[in-house]
């Protein structure tokens, strides 16, 4: 959808291109749940299935072969801010449950991304269309030995932390994690000296602060080089670097110094609480690359705002944590509403399983293969950018049988003949354990259609489904289904709820000081969403 200036116009003041001090905003996100969730990763693996499970949050255009442009053309997004149908994907989070052999799906409790606009003798600009950024390294298994601190200083680019995992606690004694000095990554995290809520690698206690679980926190660069292809996300963006006098920062000569993007993703982690005891060196939660240190924490963004509409907001708005939908000249969606669009890779992703899909062998802290999540990756070695790539999975060893080679090579066969084709593993019965066989599934992503909240019932028991038949280079003739919906349902809260919701809506959480210094206000949305779905009714 894409959005008129002359509102903006009327409201645009003079932009500065140096800023003595930082502003912000956060953009929210409403709905039900996330977007999507599957093994869809169009930046690291562009027509083809992703190594791993992905939560993403934005515009109802994601797919395998999503583009900023692609993305523009949404039906719509659960970004609030009317302008911005971008992507936005972190690795899904899963418990394990060593007793049982089984993993369960964490449910993402919400997520935000702040917007920064820091302190720069440069001129901050929106993001052009089509830029892709990836922050995190997916192939650790251990922890880098930074002290537990963030780092995202590019003037120090022999080495940068981006992401930390935050643990809101009742009580810090013991810590979540050991020190620097106990701990050099390789078996456990590393606590953060200057905040005891926070430092690499997941914690080692259970995450009871007030309605605040277990969150992913990530920092993405802000410097773009325009000499490098907007796609090239392993070498286009880097971190601007800090003039420890005056704090300001500033990119590169050449580069285009853009917002600095900040994902805080929180799962409902108080789900298991009952079910493991903290300490003893042992956390029960992995990601959806195998990874059980939490270490290889990542993120990507595909940037489709309209950039009047971001440049605005770049020049006028400093909401902070009220909100970026607050700023003046901003239209916002209808929060009743919710978007949702179904996975285009066809595989089981819910409930119990006994294997990861994609088959990604657990390992890190002791466990499995150190160096398995660099197998068939192409990491970025460009730690300034703070990239990676997502590593491709070799299972061999695992306790799920990988596709057949027959299969596999039609599958495969089949998938290069186009790029809006990929290879998806058949589900099973539920249970995780996928079968031998492979299917071409159609991954282009049409314009999804929106169904109206007085509608949603309809549109939530019947899905548009086309067919159309394939001819594998094997001569075998498949029939190919490409079903892709989007919901759009009311969400109707009892009047208790509400109530509940308003009482605590000017609370204020401390600040977490994670280096992005601000104060946090979500007490009254952790309340709201921590109630889900009791106490409201869907339509």
């Amino acid at each position: 959808m894409r959005y008129t200036s002359c509102v903006l116009a009327a409201l645009a003041v003079t932009t500065q291109a140096a800023k003595d001090s930082r502003t912000f905003a956060v953009l929210r996100f409403y709905g039900d749940g996330p977007l999507m969730e599957g093994r869809v990763d169009p930046i690291v693996s562009p027509g083809e299935t992703s190594a791993h499970v992905h939560t993403i949050m934005g515009g109802s255009n994601m797919g395998v072969s999503a583009t900023g442009e692609s993305m523009m053309e949404s039906n719509c997004s659960n970004a609030l801010v009317v302008g911005d149908d971008s992507g936005y994907w972190v690795p899904k989070l899963y418990f394990h449950d060593k007793d049982a052999g089984t993993l369960e799906p964490v449910d993402l409790f919400y997520m935000n991304v702040y917007y920064f606009f820091e302190p720069t003798d440069d001129e901050v600009k929106a993001f052009p269309v089509g830029l892709q950024i990836v922050s995190g390294d997916v192939s650790l298994r251990t922890c880098p030995d930074f002290g537990g601190i963030l780092q995202t200083d590019g003037a120090n680019a022999s080495y940068i932390q981006p992401t930390q995992w935050t643990c809101p606690r009742s009580a810090y004694d013991p810590p979540s994690r050991p020190s620097a000095a106990e701990s050099d990554g390789t078996k456990a995290g590393i606590q953060d000296p200057n905040n005891a809520q926070a430092g690499q690698g997941f914690p080692f206690a259970e995450c009871d602060g007030y309605a605040s679980p277990l969150r992913q926190d990530l920092h993405m660069p802000s410097c773009y080089d325009p000499s490098k292809d907007l796609t090239d996300h392993e070498n286009n963006m880097v971190f601007p670097s800090v003039d420890a006098a005056t704090g300001k920062q500033n990119c590169p000569e050449g580069f285009t110094h853009v917002p600095h993007l900040f994902f805080e993703t929180y799962w409902n982690t108080p789900l298991f609480k009952d079910r493991w005891t903290p300490g003893a060196d042992y956390q029960p939660f992995v990601l959806a690359n195998g990874d059980l240190t939490g270490c290889s924490a990542h993120g990507d963004f595909l940037a489709a705002w309209d950039t009047d509409v971001l440049q605005h907001i770049i020049d006028t708005c400093d909401a902070g944590d009220i909100g970026m939908d607050t700023c003046a000249g901003i239209t916002v969606r209808d929060k009743t509403s919710t978007c949702n669009v179904a996975s285009p890779i066809k595989e089981d992703i819910a409930g119990n399983m006994t294997a990861l899909p994609g088959n990604n062998p657990l390992a890190g802290w002791g466990v499995g293969d150190a160096n398995s999540g660099a197998a068939g990756s192409s990491s970025s070695s460009s730690k300034a950018a703070g990239s990676a790539s997502v590593a491709g999975s070799s299972s061999a060893s695992h306790t799920v049988a990988a596709v057949s080679s027959a299969s596999s090579a039609a599958a495969a066969a089949a998938a290069s003949s186009s790029s809006t084709s990929s290879v998806a593993l058949s589900s099973g019965d539920g249970s995780g354990d996928y079968d031998n066989e492979a299917e071409v599934v159609n991954v282009s992503s049409p314009a999804a259609t929106i169904t109206s909240a007085a509608d949603a019932a309809a549109a939530t028991a019947a899905a548009s489904a086309t067919s159309s038949v394939t001819t594998l280079d094997s001569g075998e003739v498949s029939t190919v289904w490409d079903t892709i919906w989007v919901t759009v349902t009311s969400t109707v809260y009892d009047e208790a709820e509400t109530e509940a919701a308003s009482a605590w809506k000017d609370r204020r959480a401390e600040g977490r000081g994670l280096g992005h210094g601000h104060g946090h206000g979500h007490a009254h949305e952790h309340m709201l969403r921590h109630r889900s779905p009791h106490g409201r009714v869907r339509r």
